[in-house]
């Protein structure tokens, strides 16, 4: 497992010094190209483009009005923007940047779900699936090219979070975000069973807007990162630290992954009846990925076995 691991890491040498990003531009490697939409689509339908589905929640803010004046400037041949995948270390494209219009594009065309509503200039087509559009209508909107920006093998991951809040139209995206979509497996769906879990939300009660942008989650990793004994010394950035405990976690056996959940259930009720933890965890529920704060959550926690 760890020469795996250590794989997945090779190529993540650059430096973050707190918010100041150092890179060097010889390691950017982007293409680009022009897809169509239907021929995009078709990398969802055939499991080729990995649409980040443990993110969606986020994306669902786009009402159907939203959706229908996306479909309705591609009739009408308005430009609706560029994507941004990730096709570096996957057999499947990562969505960076454009899942909201994905999204949109998938219920309409694929699932054939979303009924076109709240129209500028269409009127005619209220009310209308993908079924029952003209079939001339149909084919504009398959035929559609769209610009694709693909970031290739040999970016490095922090290159890849920073082109990612570069570039994120709609909603912001969060480092623990952009982290579980380049770490796609078992360890996000850990993460989100344990910050559903009771303990942890008397442990940090966070409100809905830092659940939103993944604090929950970021603060059971760093914590899970102090678990498994990696000193983030050892790592050139906090988030290289994170990535690597995630990467860990996403091979782990089904037994070891639910020891380790159970451990981390166990050790949130013990914090429970420790104040100076207590409130450690509570401070660490903004801007989790701190350094300062990591060095404090680590020397407590170092104290308390």
């Amino acid at each position: 497992m760890s020469e795996v691991i250590e794989t997945n890491l090779q190529n993540q040498s650059s430096v973050w010094d707190d918010d100041h990003f150092i890179y060097e531009p010889e390691d950017i490697n982007i293409t680009t190209r022009k897809i169509e939409i239907d021929k995009l689509l078709s990398r969802i339908d055939n499991q080729s483009l990995n649409s980040a589905p443990d993110f969606l929640y986020r994306y669902h803010y786009w009402n159907n009005e939203v959706k229908s004046r996306l479909i309705e400037s591609i009739i009408i041949r308005l430009p609706i923007g560029h994507f941004y995948l990730d096709r570096t270390g996957y057999d499947k494209w990562l969505i960076m940047d454009g899942i909201q219009r994905l999204y949109a594009l998938k219920q309409f065309l694929s699932d054939k779900t979303l009924k076109l509503s709240g129209l500028e200039y269409l009127h005619d087509l209220e009310g209308k699936t993908y079924n029952e559009i003209e079939r001339r209508y149909q084919r504009r909107i398959e035929e559609t090219q769209v610009t694709v920006y693909l970031i290739e093998k040999g970016t490095p991951p922090d290159i890849k979070y920073n082109i990612g809040k570069r570039n994120s139209t709609g909603f912001p995206k969060s480092y623990q975000e952009l982290r579980q979509a380049l770490n796609p497996g078992k360890g996000n769906k850990l993460l989100a069973q344990l910050a559903a879990t009771e303990e942890f939300k008397q442990l940090i009660p966070l409100d809905y807007e830092q659940r939103k942008q993944m604090d929950d989650r970021e603060l059971i990793l760093v914590f899970i990162s102090f678990l498994l004994s990696d000193s983030f010394d050892d790592f050139p950035t906090v988030n290289l630290w994170l990535s690597r405990t995630l990467i860990k976690v996403n091979y782990l056996s089904d037994t070891e992954l639910n020891e380790l959940k159970d451990s981390c259930q166990t050790t949130f009720r013990q914090y429970l009846d420790r104040p100076q933890v207590y409130q450690l965890f509570s401070e660490l529920s903004v801007n989790s990925t701190q350094l300062s704060k990591i060095k404090k959550l680590n020397k407590i926690l170092s104290t308390q076995h």
